[in-house]
């Protein structure tokens, strides 16, 4: 069975088909922003994960669903402290690597949460935290977590 974008007969039997109804006539009606498209999948397909993430390498979620502890991220003791604190495990993966990125958070400087992520990160800066290179597990240093 082929499906025919314009045959409204093939439209409303399920998300799925409805989705690749919609690239059909998006791929006939603009075929020049379909290949620009396709081409850009091929570049990104193409290029090797470590080239094309920067920090995180992975999500927080995706961590927290591949792992029993924390122990195996690169910075455990700050991804720890975040997600102690009640921030959502993606934001605070991107912070536990270093990025002060707040505005995930709350784009409201009085928020509490904004805050308090904050005075857990200048904590860690602070300290060095991030100047070192993350230990392996059988050789953290616990001296270095700031509790």
């Amino acid at each position: 069975m082929t499906l025919d974008y314009k045959n409204p007969n093939d439209w409303g039997k399920s998300p799925l088909t409805d989705s690749a109804l919609r690239k059909q006539q998006f791929k006939a009606e603009n075929p020049e922003q379909w290949a620009a498209m396709i081409s850009a999948d091929i570049q990104a397909l193409s290029t090797p994960i470590f080239e094309s993430e920067d920090y995180p390498p992975f999500t927080g979620t995706e961590f927290l669903a591949t792992h029993e502890t924390i122990d195996d991220h690169p910075y455990s003791a700050a991804f720890g402290q975040f997600l102690g604190n009640g921030i959502d495990p993606d934001i605070a993966n991107t912070l536990a690597f270093g990025e002060n990125r707040f505005d995930l958070i709350s784009e409201d400087l009085d928020d509490p949460v904004r805050q308090l992520a904050t005075r857990i990160y200048n904590r860690f800066e602070e300290m060095g935290y991030w100047d070192e290179l993350p230990q392996e597990s059988s050789d953290i240093n616990y001296d270095n977590i700031p509790y």
